[in-house]
C-alpha cells in the first residue's frame, strides 16, 4: 500500500476559484482522482494526483456544458481492475454509464438510457455484470437492473412496479430487494441476480388499517409542449362528488427532489391524510420541470430563471384542479418548505388571486444570499445574471400580496439564513401589508423532533383558519 507522507498535500491548481469533488482512489492507493469543477460549474475536469508527492498526474477527460456540469458519483472501478473505471454522467441528457481507463482513451458508453440510473449498487459474483438502481420507464419508479460490462445490455431484477430499495450482498450473488407502491406497504425479497430465483421475507402488514383515510391517485398532465407533469390528488374520505372541497396544494419544486413516487400512499405524507381524510380537503402535489428523476432537460430548463417554468407547471395544476367540479376554485391554499417556500411566496405574490392562504417554510426569499455552489450552479453569479436574480427575488412583489401568508422560519437556519425572510418583513412593512410570522427558536433549517407536531399545527390550523 502506498502512503501519502503526514506532510504531503495535493497540488491543487489554485490560480482560480473552482469545486473539487467526488474524490476516490485507484484499487492500489497510489493515485486519487477528482472531479474539479469551475466556478461557472460549466466546465468539469477529472484529474489524477500521484499520492506520494502530491503531484497532478494528468487530466483523464472533461466534460462542458452551456448551463451546467455536475458530478454526482465517484468513480467506480472494475473488479479486479487497477485501471478501468465506471463513471455516471448525464451529458448525453440523462445519467448513463460511461467506461474509462487510467492509461488509455475512452473507452465507450455502456448505457444509452433513455431514463435517470441513479446509482451504481455493485458488481454479480461472475464480475460480467454491474448492478445499478434507476428509474426505469417510469420516472416515478425506482428499479433495480444488471449491465453486462462487455456489451451493456441490461435485464430489469425487479419486476414488481414500485420504488425499490435494493442491496447486494457481499459476494454479488444475491441482492435484498425491499419495496412499496401506492397501494403496497412494503414487501422484501432475497432474489438471486444470475437465476430466476426469490423468496419473499417479509411482506408488511397496512400500518394504517382501521384508520380514516381519503384516496391517494395519481394524475398525468401536459404541459404545452406535450411533456408529462406527474402528479398526485389525495380526496376526502366519504368523498361525494357533487359537493366542492378546498384545496391545499403541496410544493417543492427544485432540482434533487421528488416528490410524486410509485410508493407507499404515492409518496404522500400522513398530515396529507389528514388533511383530506379529517379536514376534508383535497390535498395535490405537482412535480414541476426543474424537479429530479427526469433527465438534464427537464431539470436544466431553470437555468437562470428559477422559478420561472415551474411557476408555469404549478398553474397547469391549478387549471386542473379548476376544472374538477368537485373542487371549489375559490379555495385555493399552497404551503412549502425551503425551495418549496420559495415557489409558495412566488406563487402568492406574482400570481396575486389565485390563492387566498399561503404558508412559506425556510424560504429563499434572493439566491444573492443562498449557498453559493447551488445558487450559481442553477443562476451563475449575480454579476452575469442581475436580470434573472432581480425577477426571481420575491421582495419585489410584496405589494402584491391579497389574502393571508405566513412566514415561517428556524431562529438558527444556516442554510437559508434568517436574512432572507427577516428582510422580506421589513419590505412587506414599507409596503403597509400586513402579513404573519413566527420563528422556531434554536431550530435550524428544518424543524424536528417534537416540535415537529406544533409546526405541522401550526401550518394547517393557519390554513383551515384562513382558507374558509
Amino acid at each position: 500500500m502506498v502512503s501519502m507522507r503526514s506532510d504531503a498535500s495535493l497540488d491543487i491548481d489554485t490560480s482560480d476559484e473552482h469545486y473539487l469533488t467526488n474524490l476516490s482512489w485507484t484499487p492500489n492507493n497510489s493515485q486519487i482522482l477528482i472531479a474539479e469543477v469551475n466556478r461557472d460549474q460549466n466546465h468539469m475536469w477529472l484529474n489524477m494526483y500521484d499520492v506520494s508527492t502530491g503531484k497532478k498526474v494528468k487530466t483523464l477527460f472533461e466534460e462542458e456544458n452551456d448551463k451546467w456540469v455536475e458530478p454526482e458519483h465517484e468513480a467506480v472501478f472494475l473488479p479486479e481492475s487497477n485501471s478501468q473505471f465506471l463513471w455516471l454522467s448525464e451529458k448525453d441528457g440523462f445519467m448513463n454509464l460511461y467506461l474509462y481507463d487510467l492509461n488509455k482513451e475512452h473507452l465507450k458508453q455502456l448505457t444509452y438510457f433513455k431514463w435517470v440510473i441513479k446509482d451504481i449498487i455493485g458488481f454479480d459474483s461472475g464480475k460480467k455484470h454491474v448492478i445499478i438502481s434507476g428509474t426505469g420507464e417510469d420516472p416515478r419508479e425506482n428499479r433495480a437492473y444488471k449491465v453486462s460490462l462487455k456489451n451493456g445490455k441490461s435485464q430489469l431484477l425487479t419486476t414488481d412496479k414500485g420504488f425499490h430499495q435494493t442491496k447486494l450482498s457481499a459476494s454479488g450473488a444475491y441482492i435484498i430487494d425491499s419495496y412499496s407502491n401506492i397501494e403496497t406497504p412494503r414487501i422484501s425479497k432475497i432474489k438471486a441476480v444470475n437465476k430466476d430465483i426469490e423468496t419473499v421475507v417479509f411482506r408488511a402488514k397496512n400500518p394504517l388499517k382501521g384508520y380514516q383515510l381519503g384516496s391517494t391517485e395519481f394524475v398525468t398532465l401536459q404541459d404545452k409542449e406535450g411533456v408529462d407533469l406527474y402528479g398526485r390528488i389525495i380526496k376526502p374520505s366519504h368523498f361525494d362528488p357533487t359537493k366542492q372541497y378546498p384545496v391545499l396544494i403541496y410544493v417543492y419544486g427544485g432540482p434533487h427532489a421528488q416528490l410524486v413516487t410509485n410508493s407507499w400512499l404515492g409518496g404522500s405524507n400522513l398530515w396529507m391524510q389528514w388533511m383530506a381524510a379529517e379536514q376534508g380537503y383535497i390535498v395535490f402535489t405537482l412535480d414541476n420541470h426543474g424537479s429530479a428523476s427526469r433527465g438534464f432537460n427537464f431539470e436544466s430548463v431553470i437555468h437562470r430563471q428559477v422559478g420561472e417554468r415551474e411557476m408555469i407547471d404549478q398553474l397547469i395544476g391549478v387549471d386542473y384542479l379548476k376544472s374538477l367540479p368537485f373542487v371549489d376554485p375559490n379555495r385555493l391554499s399552497v404551503h412549502g418548505w425551503s425551495y418549496g417556500g420559495f415557489m409558495t411566496n412566488s406563487l402568492m405574490l406574482r400570481h396575486p388571486g389565485v390563492f387566498t392562504t399561503a404558508v412559506a417554510g425556510g424560504p429563499v426569499t434572493t439566491w444573492k444570499w443562498y449557498e453559493v455552489m447551488y445558487g450559481e450552479r442553477y443562476m451563475d453569479s449575480w454579476q452575469q445574471n442581475e436580470a434573472g436574480f432581480n425577477r426571481s427575488e420575491i421582495h419585489n412583489y410584496v405589494k402584491n400580496l391579497d389574502g393571508k401568508l405566513l412566514e415561517i422560519i428556524g431562529s438558527v437556519d444556516p442554510v437559508v439564513v434568517p436574512q432572507h425572510t427577516v428582510s422580506l418583513l421589513e419590505a412587506f412593512v414599507k409596503n403597509k401589508k400586513q402579513v404573519d410570522f413566527f420563528m422556531y427558536p434554536m431550530h435550524p433549517h428544518n424543524v424536528r423532533g417534537m416540535d415537529r407536531v406544533h409546526l405541522m399545527k401550526k401550518v394547517l390550523d393557519y390554513i383551515i383558519l384562513n382558507n374558509k
